[in-house]
């Protein structure tokens, strides 16, 4: 098999479980009240799972992003605003109607509750600048949510991709300065590599502008630029990059920092990019469309349902009263949002054919 047409596959395959992984994150209970925190190996558990290990799933999708973005090699004024008018479709059109989706569920919901979900505010205290606000940031609507994210919460993810897209440029010029300054030198690229992981510490908060999406954007776009198969590259690190982790994950024990979580992602990133490289090559792994295409529903959907889930648990109702009866309802949760995800596409697919290829910005 060409490395082309592996890598697609690579792609392809990872869509689904990168998705899944988003929703772990979204399901860390132990944070909802004091008995799920009261079980020292759930909560133990779910902490690794949601917080350390699933995070790693925005990193490659950056990654990819960043990859796809410059994949030609080239880049000029007008292949810079052919891509943006193709993402116009892919990205921000999904953006706008998801969010004024959500918007429009949490204002009905409001009418009955007084208070607007997500948005954390009463209901008749919202203003059309406050709506407005939730497109973007809900965390700057006075009184509401802290999250600095958009209505769609998950929408931060797209927010932030669309913002280095428009920055490609930028992008573009210093990794091309990257890669002629580091020359064909292997041990100085890498130092420069862990120096901007080092330098982006220090990078101000700035809702849009997220450090990890310009590290691993820039990070695709250096083998898109360079027009080199990430698989390749990375294929003979598998064992490395394991044993590399491991030691991150044990230093991170004693000098927990923003550095050694970034150094973690991307090897992480080698790591699952060249393991998944090597089962699907040799057809452990399969690769299965209708997962890959329905992942991008999943992940704009899921906050719905799971906020529903969320509210329930941390209504006291019903109680974990042992670790694994608390493990069981996280997988549980997972699971359900999925089949339920997948079970709505298809309908929508079938029955809603138009209004589905929209929503999912015109992916098949």
């Amino acid at each position: 098999m060409r490395p082309t047409d592996l890598q697609s596959k690579v792609i392809a395959f990872l869509r689904f479980p990168l998705i899944v992984m988003v929703l772990f994150v979204h399901c860390n209970y132990t944070t909802l009240n004091g008995e799920w925190a009261s079980l020292p190996f759930a909560s133990g558990f779910i902490h690794i799972v949601s917080q350390r290990i699933a995070p790693i799933a925005n990193a490659f999708f950056f990654f990819i992003s960043g990859y796809l973005f410059f994949k030609t090699g080239q880049f000029a004024l007008d292949i810079y605003l052919k891509k943006l008018i193709r993402r116009l479709q892919s990205l921000f059109v999904p953006y706008v109607l998801w969010n004024l989706l959500y918007l429009i569920l949490a204002i009905i919901v409001g009418l009955f509750v007084a208070r607007v979900p997500i948005l954390g505010i009463p209901f008749d205290q919202m203003s059309f600048t406050d709506g407005l606000k939730a497109f973007w940031n809900i965390s700057l609507i006075e009184g509401g949510s802290s999250i600095t994210a958009p209505i769609a919460v998950q929408f931060w993810f797209i927010r932030d991709l669309m913002v280095a897209m428009v920055c490609s440029p930028i992008l573009y010029f210093l990794v091309r300065w990257f890669i002629i300054l580091s020359g064909k030198r292997p041990l100085v690229r890498y130092l420069l590599f862990v120096a901007v992981i080092y330098a982006l510490g220090y990078f101000p908060q700035i809702t849009g502008i997220n450090p990890d999406c310009l590290l691993f954007f820039s990070y695709g776009a250096y083998f898109g630029i360079r027009k080199k198969e990430f698989i390749v590259a990375m294929l003979p690190y598998t064992l490395p990059a394991a044993i590399v982790l491991g030691l991150l994950i044990l230093l991170e024990q004693w000098w927990p920092c923003e550095f050694i979580y970034r150094m973690e992602y991307v090897v992480g990133l080698v790591f699952g990019m060249s393991l998944t490289t090597v089962m699907v090559r040799a057809g452990t792994w399969y690769v299965n469309m209708t997962l890959s295409t329905g992942s991008f529903f999943i992940f704009a959907y899921h906050y719905l349902f799971l906020g529903f889930v969320v509210r329930f648990l941390s209504s006291g109702v019903f109680v974990p009263h042992s670790s694994w009866l608390a493990i069981l309802i996280y997988l549980l949760s997972v699971t359900l949002t999925v089949l339920l995800g997948l079970l709505l596409y298809w309908l929508m697919r079938t029955r809603l054919p138009f209004t589905t290829y929209i929503l999912m910005g015109g992916r098949r």
